[in-house]
Formats: structure tokens, C-alpha cells, sequence
């Protein structure tokens, strides 16, 4: 399936995107990396820092499209309006969201309208995905603002809060070894800034900090590494926003294709 332009990263028949390894490229190999992380496991956390992002595509998505027709993003053929406030299983996900629209003074509203200045979406998606890379068990959870809903703001602002764990079995940033990983992260985004008429964020930061086990099999005791990390996506009006884990680790995410390549 063509990637579609803006946060290209929801899994499984929600969006029959595979996560598939961006190449090799250029590696940065610091003599000292951060965090104890080797360039290996800086990989592993990447690609868990991609398919971490999933669920946060479906609440970045679900969140604009209750504000559509102004949303600056071409929404996908899935009935996201069916999602609003309600319970529904898509494949092996249940995904649970409530929204809920404010008034300048801050005074909840009984749904989107004129007086709308601001949008709280929450939700709890769990379940299982499967892509061509991984096939994991998921846990997510979050509340997400938007604030420039109306049809005469320029641009929409997210702040916000999400926490995910996974158990994941996927194939290396080389595709070829198997690895197991147990993940568990709490993510902020800090003024992440779009501009209607543009099709990548222009500013803003996706702050991730991660406590992760690298395991020898698919039991969560089974450890052979505890890994922690930071993980810092910086928004830049390009397709290829810039990913640093440990203030050490270069990578870009490549938005159109869903995946993370080494800078």
C-alpha cells in the first residue's frame, strides 16, 4: 500500500503498512555510546521507537478526523468516526477513545461546534499486531490535545501524554537475526506544530523514555539485556524528522515510508 502523507506508523489491517528496514546507510559509531548502548541495541530501541508509534498514529488521526473537514490530513478508508466515544475491535486490536471538545473558557462542550477551541482525545488500545517485521503484543495508552480546530486557524498544535509497553518478536535493522524484546515507555509530544496546508509537521518534539529488556525468547524472565534509552524525534517540515536515542544515536524517520534509517 502507498504510505499516505503525515504519521505514517499505524500496524496491522488499521493500516496494511509493513515495517520493513530502511537499508543500511550511514551509521554513526561514537567511541563512547550513550547510555551503554552499542550500535546494535541503538537499532533495536529505533525500530521499537517506530512501532511504538503506531498507536500514536491512530490517535493523531482519530483526533483530526473529528475535526474534519479541516484536517490537513488525507484520512484513510476506515470509519474513524466509528470510533468516537465507544468500543470497537479492529483485527486483533480493541481500541476504547473518548473525546471531548472546550470552549475558550475551558468548559466542556457537548460536541465539536464554533464555540470549539480545543480538543481532549483519550483512548486504550490493546491487543496484537502482525506486520512483515513484527509480531507483537501491545498495551497503549493516552490523552492527546489539540488546540486550532477551527476551520479559520492556520495551523494545529498537539500536546500530549501516551505510555505503551510490548512484547515484540521482530527481525534486526539487518534482517538477519530474530530478537524478542519486552518494552515499556511513556512518551511526551511538546508542541508538535502543523500548518494545514502542509503535509509534515513544522516544528514540535516526541519525547520517549524507555526501559526496555532484550530477551532470549519470548518469556518476559527470559532476559538477556536491560536496556534504558531517551529517544528525541524533532519535527522540521520534512518527511525525515530527526531521531536521536541517548543524545549519541542518529537516525531519521523516513514519514512516507514508515521506517527509521540510520543518519
Amino acid at each position: 500500500m502507498k504510505p499516505r502523507p503525515h504519521w505514517n506508523v499505524l500496524a496491522a489491517s488499521l493500516l496494511a503498512i509493513a515495517l520493513v528496514a530502511g537499508g543500511c546507510g550511514k551509521s554513526t559509531r561514537p567511541t563512547n555510546p550513550g547510555g551503554g548502548l552499542n550500535q546494535a541495541s541503538a537499532d533495536d530501541i529505533a525500530l521499537q521507537t517506530q512501532f511504538a508509534l503506531n498507536q500514536l498514529d491512530l490517535d493523531v488521526e482519530g483526533g483530526i478526523s473529528s475535526i474534519a473537514p479541516t484536517a490537513p490530513v488525507r484520512l484513510r478508508p476506515v470509519p474513524l468516526r466509528a470510533l468516537w466515544d465507544t468500543t470497537v475491535t479492529v483485527g486483533g486490536l480493541t481500541i476504547q477513545v473518548t473525546r471531548d471538545f472546550y470552549d475558550a473558557q475551558d468548559q466542556v462542550l457537548p460536541g465539536y461546534g464554533p464555540d470549539a477551541v480545543k480538543l481532549i482525545w483519550t483512548s486504550r488500545i490493546y491487543g496484537s499486531i502482525q506486520t512483515a517485521r513484527d509480531t507483537a503484543t501491545v498495551g497503549h495508552s493516552a490523552s492527546v490535545e489539540f488546540v486550532g480546530i477551527q476551520p479559520t486557524d492556520t495551523a494545529i498544535t498537539i500536546n500530549g501524554a501516551a505510555f505503551d509497553t510490548l512484547l515484540n518478536v521482530f527481525r534486526s535493522y539487518d534482517g538477519t537475526r530474530t530478537r524478542h524484546f519486552y518494552w515499556r515507555s511513556s512518551l511526551t509530544a511538546d508542541d508538535v506544530f502543523w500548518v494545514k496546508t502542509s503535509e509534515w509537521p513544522k516544528s514540535g518534539t516526541l519525547t520517549f523514555v524507555v526501559k526496555a529488556d532484550r530477551l532470549r525468547s519470548n518469556n518476559r524472565g527470559d532476559v538477556e539485556a536491560h536496556l534504558n534509552a531517551t529517544v528525541v524525534i524533532t519535527f522540521n517540515g520534512t518527511d525525515h524528522p530527526d531521531v536521536v536515542i541517548n543524545g549519541t544515536w542518529h537516525y531519521k524517520w523516513d514519514m512516507q515510508n514508515g521506517t527509521m534509517v540510520r543518519a
